[in-house]
């Protein structure tokens, strides 16, 4: 990221910086981070370009998420289906994706999930625990 001063949401979505990571994962690991999708990615990273501890929680964030979605067989929004036929069960755990005008399910947050569009893709986060200022969320690693 460093130097990069395009949206970290934008980012996460570029295959060739990080691939694999689909809008939804995105917008829930960000969430989980604490960190605002219009965060300029530069701005997640240290001099000398090291890791800032709030992109370090992104890390785990992110890393958390795809863990979550793979045991719970993916997101069945639409026509999703595994290959056996089933749906997957995460988007009954979204904290914030399609959850726009909802309560926001941080604890002891009094904020509202907002939808934004970037790049034509929905970005659903909330902008009181996602702050465009440096915040860390103090992700505890699951290993």
């Amino acid at each position: 990221f460093a130097g990069r001063s395009a949206p970290v949401k934008a980012l996460l979505l570029d295959q060739k910086v990080v691939a694999g990571l689909g809008n939804i994962y995105v917008s829930e690991a960000l969430h989980r981070a604490h960190i605002h999708p219009e965060t300029p990615g530069a701005q997640l990273v240290l001099r000398g370009a090291a890791p800032s501890p709030q992109l370090a929680d992104l890390t785990v964030a992110v890393r958390q998420v795809l863990e979550e979605a793979l045991l719970s067989g993916g997101s069945t929004l639409q026509d999703y289906r595994n290959v056996d036929g089933s749906t997957g069960y995460f988007q009954h755990r979204f904290s914030v994706y399609e959850r726009a005008g909802q309560a926001c399910l941080t604890p002891d947050c009094a904020g509202t999930v907002t939808r934004i569009v970037q790049s034509g893709r929905s970005t659903f986060f909330c902008p009181v625990c996602q702050t465009r200022k440096r915040r860390r969320a103090g992700i505890k690693k699951s290993r």
